[in-house]
């Protein structure tokens, strides 16, 4: 053992290139670790067909995703996506839900939007969500409201 660490300190590449192996194994065992048991999903998983007809209504039809600090993508809103993604944890429900086009929704996939992005959401959506209709995202499932 001794022999390997005086081979790994004597030249600076391979401390370096064993500090990187170190990194990435660290944050794999961590990453494993931080997850707490399997996530419990709603019982719905897919919209039905009136959520959908009024998430694309809400949007006016249009992809709601943002791909600069203003505007909105000019594509059609074609498909109903859980902001919060299912497979996550995230609710079926209108609170939770975002009119994409397939391009933005493959691209999103079941990735967690940052809080970053959320916020820009609600906000870009009281410019265009109908009176009335509440723009803030709720991902939680019912159960988990209290």
């Amino acid at each position: 053992m001794e022999s390997l660490l005086a081979y790994v300190v004597a030249d600076p590449r391979r401390l370096l290139a064993a500090a990187v192996v170190l990194v990435v194994l660290v944050g794999a065992v961590a990453r494993s670790r931080g997850s707490a048991g399997p996530v419990q999903k709603d019982a719905q998983r897919l919209f039905t067909a009136d959520q959908c007809r009024r998430i694309h209504e809400r949007a006016q039809n249009q992809c709601e995703h943002n791909p600069w600090l203003g505007g909105r993508c000019s594509a059609a809103g074609t498909q109903a996506d859980h902001v919060y993604p299912h497979a996550k944890g995230g609710a079926t429900s209108l609170a939770n839900a975002q009119s994409l086009c397939a391009r933005h929704n493959r691209a999103k996939s079941a990735r967690v939007p940052s809080p970053f992005y959320i916020w820009r959401l609600e906000h870009r959506r009281r410019s265009y969500f109908p009176d009335g209709e509440r723009a803030k995202v709720n991902w939680h499932q019912p159960s988990q409201l209290g």
